[in-house]
């Protein structure tokens, strides 16, 4: 069992865009296009209307379609459709580092993301790393609680069956660590964090790494 400062850590969460692949591939940015698009094609919404709006719901709720969900009588399920059908292999190629890093790491890996499972599905093929992954929690499974909503993270690790102690969460977004950091988990930030060292950290940020391939020096040598 690997242990992170002599702590057993039984379970793996990890987030799902911009995490496991690189942001510079661009396929949030696509995501992200489609987002506005439907805000002003299926919602109606004016285009000089949506920066602001998604930029007060992302602040408030986490997430775009959490504020359009309560407050433009958001249909979640075609809202999903629509943004995340998207030709995921003109972006992602499969990861052989990945796969390996992934390979090594002996505990139970699981994919905790605010999308839905089909597209999850198709990023990681997309990647070659599907096979790792023992379950998806994805926004159906959470019933539209999205992170960093603390009963998102509640419902994973009911559903875990445990209290959250052995837990680890990898995720781009520093905010959507720090629920996880209250419930008693490990956490890593991928991407530049404050200086891009593995040893800068901000609140409820115990790790951070520029990559999701360095997860395992942290899960073998370093401690917290």
């Amino acid at each position: 069992m690997m242990r992170v400062n002599d702590r057993g850590i039984n379970h793996i969460l990890f987030d799902l865009d911009e995490t496991l692949y690189p942001k510079e591939l661009g396929l949030m940015a696509v995501v992200s296009q489609r987002i506005n698009d439907y805000m002003r094609l299926r919602l109606g919404i004016p285009a000089s209307q949506v920066p602001e709006l998604r930029k007060r719901y992302y602040r408030r709720y986490g997430t775009t379609s959490r504020g359009l969900y309560l407050h433009h009588h958001l249909d979640v399920h075609d809202y999903l459709i629509y943004v995340h059908e998207l030709p995921v292999e003109e972006y992602l190629s499969p990861d052989p580092l990945l796969d390996e890093v992934l390979d090594g790491i002996e505990v139970e890996k699981a994919v905790f993301t605010n999308s839905p499972q089909e597209y999850v599905q198709r990023v990681l093929r997309a990647l070659g790393v599907e096979r790792h992954f023992d379950r998806i929690f994805d926004i159906y499974f959470l019933e539209q609680i999205n992170k960093p909503d603390k009963r998102a993270y509640l419902k994973v690790i009911e559903a875990l069956e445990t209290d959250g102690q052995d837990c680890l969460i990898v995720d781009d977004l520093a905010r959507n660590l720090k629920p996880g950091k209250d419930l008693g988990m490990v956490t890593v930030l991928v991407g530049d964090g404050p200086k891009g060292s593995l040893w800068e950290k901000e609140e409820g940020v115990d790790f951070v790494i520029p990559k999701v391939t360095e997860l395992g020096n942290i899960l073998r040598i370093h401690p917290l």
